[in-house]
């Protein structure tokens, strides 16, 4: 796939404005990357988008340290006060950190009072963090995602190694859920 349908496919969107959340989800990732993520989330909290961020993942890449816990170490150093982070240290992959974040959500509410849930990610995975967001999130609450730096990574993917693995990853994703009919708002 030509590196122009990539760009289309990832990195268009409108994934920065700012709506006010009841929860917003932290996509987790690798401990040496979740500044990146944080500093997302951290700037949507400081900007009011909610008052409470679910910082989701398990300790995937590095068995000896939960994604959760980088993710919300990170948080707090860019400002973000501790009781408005919860740790959800079961989720391994995008999937399980919407069902995992879910579940976490419904021991604090009822979940029938949840309005907005905001998925928070990078801009590479912003598209199917939040198509997977609102499949298995109750279709009562409105889904948005949020993201910053999509130009930034939009040009450095095709020269930075980390960012296109990620993003040659997101395309076979979304390939396949689209190919299973997962997906419908993406044609791969």
């Amino acid at each position: 796939m030509c590196s122009d349908k990539i760009d289309e496919i990832l990195f268009s969107g409108n994934y920065g404005k700012i709506v006010e959340s009841d929860y917003a989800v932290l996509c987790g990732t690798a401990p040496e990357y979740a500044h990146i993520r944080a500093a997302i989330a951290a700037s949507f909290y400081k900007e009011h988008g909610t008052k409470c961020i679910i910082a989701s993942g398990a300790a995937v890449s590095d068995k000896s340290v939960a994604e959760c816990s980088c993710l919300k170490k990170e948080l707090v150093k860019l400002g973000v006060p501790e009781s408005a982070v919860i740790e959800e240290p079961n989720a391994f992959d995008t999937i399980q950190n919407m069902t995992c974040s879910l579940t976490e959500i419904c021991k604090r509410t009822d979940i029938m009072k949840v309005e907005n849930i905001t998925v928070i990610t990078e801009p590479f995975h912003i598209k199917r963090a939040l198509s997977l967001a609102k499949i298995l999130l109750p279709e009562f609450i409105k889904i948005h995602g949020y993201t910053e730096g999509v130009e930034i990574q939009r040009r450095d993917w095709k020269t930075d190694e980390r960012l296109n693995n990620c993003v040659k990853n997101e395309i076979k994703i979304l390939k396949q859920l689209y190919e299973k009919g997962r997906i419908k708002d993406i044609t791969i």
